[in-house]
């Protein structure tokens, strides 16, 4: 088989996961898929984070494990008075969220999400996906997620102890409680660190960019043998 040939089946199959990934838009469902990042819960907290003028808005950090397009998110925490949700992506500065709008090269979702909790333990699993995907992360490079309800009261859970199972952080969850930025919420600050405290949450790419770099490493693999039989 030839390189040609190599790259027609590539082509083939990317536009396939592309064309799957083209879905229409749904907005409160779990999302299924691998994960670039996850921190499961642990417990409630008292955290409130809200979409109400001078918040106060609650932001975690994240590191995910490859490059991809960001599909959906998925969150934990109280029963919600809403189920309208604000949810945005930062990049980092120093430690802290990006707050210039819009973010810095970040992103902004406003999203429909109904909580289930199917153990009864108070703890609510929330999440919601959209298309098209608008925020590129890179592997180990450091981002934030902040996720706030468009009512009060709302309360985000804290990480499960010994940190994320997939991908790292680095920093401790921040919370913003000020100025109204340009695009109707309080995340222009300031960010204060929260000691201690990291909450949960799970962050889901895009599908065709697993994919592609799955076909990329069997091309490169299949070359590499042909190369040696030749």
């Amino acid at each position: 088989m030839n390189i040609q040939r190599i790259t027609a089946i590539i082509a083939t199959s990317a536009g396939i996961c592309f064309g799957m990934a083209a879905q229409p838009a749904i907005a409160g469902l779990v999302i299924p898929g691998p994960a670039i990042y996850e921190h499961q819960p642990g417990s409630n907290s008292n955290f409130v984070s809200h979409h109400i003028a001078n918040g106060p808005i609650l932001a975690d950090d994240f590191v995910p494990t490859t490059n991809a397009w960001i599909r959906g998110v998925e969150w934990w925490g109280s029963a919600a008075g809403s189920t309208l949700w604000e949810l945005t992506f930062h990049t980092d500065n120093n430690g802290i969220p990006n707050v210039d709008n819009p973010f810095n090269g970040g992103t902004q979702h406003f999203v429909n999400a109904v909580g289930q909790d199917p153990d009864g333990d108070g703890i609510f699993h929330y999440g919601a996906f959209w298309n098209p995907q608008d925020f590129f992360v890179q592997a180990g490079t450091e981002y934030w997620f902040s996720v706030a309800n468009a009512a009060g009261g709302w309360t985000w859970a804290l990480g499960a102890a010994g940190g994320p199972n997939i991908g790292s952080e680095n920093y401790n969850a921040a919370q913003s409680q000020g100025a109204i930025c340009g695009n109707g919420g309080p995340h222009c600050g300031p960010w204060v660190g929260l000691a201690n405290t990291d909450f949960a949450f799970r962050v889901v790419p895009e599908p065709a960019s697993l994919a592609l770099m799955g076909l990329g490493l069997a091309g490169l693999g299949f070359m590499r043998r042909q190369h040696r039989h030749a």
